[in-house]
């Protein structure tokens, strides 16, 4: 196979058809109820621990969504947002869009741990198809997105302790 039929394959199989039918917002209150679960999740796990969780929101004015809804305009929305605290060191959770390439409801994860080495790690998470997330690190390719469970959480935000 060429080089320019793997990359034109590879790029058919990252495009994901965006609905245009009014779903967008239906996927917009998905996400934001994933979100919604996720903090309280959050809060559930850390609960007595030590460690400070600040649930606040965010308005996202959403360019993904520009023309795949009714109105074609980019839609603005308000959705949950969480940050961990341990002295020095955090973990923030913002939500960034809802459609990017073939992933829906993308959220950025931030561990910034200046006393450690490395001193900033990024993972991407995105809703996973029926519930819960799929995370994968910064330099990782979509196909190595894995199925975030507990434990998988608490191995990516490791430099908070």
């Amino acid at each position: 196979m060429s080089a320019r039929a793997r990359f034109f394959k590879k790029v058919q199989q990252q495009t994901v058809a965006l609905p245009t039918d009014g779903s967008v917002d239906t996927d917009i209150q998905a996400f934001c109820q994933r979100m919604a679960e996720f903090a309280q999740q959050i809060q559930q796990w850390f609960d007595g621990a030590g460690i400070r969780v600040t649930v606040a929101s965010k308005y996202v004015q959403d360019l993904s969504t520009v023309g795949h809804s009714l109105n074609s305009g980019a839609l603005r929305y308000e959705i949950t947002t969480v940050r961990l605290q341990n002295d020095t060191r955090s973990v923030s959770i913002l939500p960034e869009q809802l459609y990017r390439g073939g992933e829906k409801g993308c959220v950025t994860m931030t561990v910034n741990a200046p006393d450690r080495i490395p001193v900033k790690q990024l993972f991407y998470l995105c809703m996973a198809p029926e519930a819960g997330w799929i995370i994968r690190g910064e330099h990782q390719a979509i196909v190595k997105n894995a199925i975030m469970t507990e434990d998988i959480f608490f191995r990516a935000i490791e430099n908070l302790a």
